[in-house]
């Protein structure tokens, strides 16, 4: 008695193509035309297919599922990022198993230990600052591994970043053209290599600008608000008040606005603000938040693009892609005041200097 639940045969032959035709399509392993895609697509949508994941799963001795590994979800880019990861998933036929370091290495080892335990069938990470051991475990596991966002060094692993570098070289001649000299780089972890690729293309533009401008660094390392709040007053109060602030996540510039109303701190017409993410909520403040755009969807399909291809080729030649961000500058970034811009330009050579805050 032939089973009522349709079959990828069933499938293949409702859109008169091959299995491995409809098994290209599903999976995203190998480029089909449009035309073929669409007969697959239509036979599957028809029949009400669903692919049998732990078929999947059996044959290929390992769960139907892709690990996926990310610091946090406070922080927007993490959040939709982890979004993105759902949706492709979804309309590839698998499932995600999300895990969350919190940027710390042990836990990231101990998250993606549990992964490797339940035999995934790949893994997509965000590495923390310290990765090496998880990274090891993976490679030594066999588990088919994409990075994303934070680039790690050699040539193990497929990669899908970001060129930071370009985005904050950006960003700060935008700020200088328009007369600041006084910029403040807030990050969680000076360690992290997109931070230490921020700070680079941050002093190197301001050794580059034909003004004295001065770059100061803040290190806040916690997840809690009110503390984050706290060491930006902090910091604000400080001697030296910046023309313009540029921060590493969106968590840090809803902070960052809390400080300035606790100071009475007018934005941007004091102190200018620039987020590397873009919060929902970017466009319904006032000012609008000028942002770095990341192409979260670009970023996730062409990681699971890699995954795949690893998953089906263990020997296929390691792939890494940059991707380019977008700087948009909006209502929260303005000229500074003019008589704090010359009393900042008058103040000698260019002088580059970190505040840290302990962890």
């Amino acid at each position: 008695m032939k089973s009522l639940r349709p079959t990828v045969l069933d499938v293949a032959e409702r859109a008169g193509v091959s299995v491995g035709t409809v098994s290209n399509v599903l999976n995203g392993t190998i480029r089909v035309s449009e035309r073929r895609r669409q007969r697959v697509l239509l036979a599957v949508e028809e029949l009400s297919y669903t692919q049998n994941l732990l078929a999947q799963g059996l044959r290929r001795r390992r769960a139907p599922v892709v690990g996926l590994c990310v610091p946090n979800t406070s922080v927007a880019y993490f959040a939709k990022l982890v979004d993105a990861f759902e949706d492709v998933a979804s309309s590839r036929g698998s499932a995600i198993m999300q895990m969350l370091s919190h940027d710390d290495p042990e836990t990231e080892l101990e998250r993606v230990s549990t992964l490797l335990n339940y035999r995934v069938g790949g893994i997509v990470l965000v590495p923390s600052v310290r990765p090496a051991r998880v990274l090891d475990a993976i490679a030594q596991s066999g588990t088919p591994l994409v990075v994303v966002d934070r680039p790690v060094a050699g040539e193990r692993f497929d990669q899908v970043t970001f060129d930071n570098r370009s985005a904050m070289t950006q960003a700060a001649r935008s700020l200088i053209a328009l007369g600041h000299r006084h910029l403040l780089l807030v990050a969680r972890l000076r360690g992290l290599v997109t931070t230490r690729q921020r700070m680079a293309a941050l002093r190197a533009a301001a050794r580059s600008a034909e003004a004295d401008v001065s770059v100061t660094f803040l290190e806040c390392n916690s997840y809690e608000q009110e503390e984050i709040v706290r060491r930006l007053v902090d910091a604000l109060r400080g001697p030296g008040l910046p023309t313009a602030v540029i921060v590493s996540n969106s968590m840090f510039a809803a902070c960052m606005l809390r400080a300035f109303e606790t100071l009475g701190i007018r934005c941007p017409d004091e102190v200018s603000l620039l987020a590397f993410d873009e919060p929902e909520w970017a466009g319904l403040v006032t000012p609008k938040l000028s942002v770095v755009r990341q192409p979260t969807l670009v970023v996730a399909h062409k990681a699971w693009e890699f995954l795949i291809r690893r998953m089906e080729d263990e020997a296929a030649p390691v792939q890494t892609v940059q991707l380019q961000a977008e700087v948009l500058i909006g209502a929260s970034v303005g000229p500074p005041r003019q008589g704090e811009a010359v009393r900042l330009a008058s103040g000698g050579r260019a002088w580059l200097g970190e505040v840290v805050t302990p962890a």
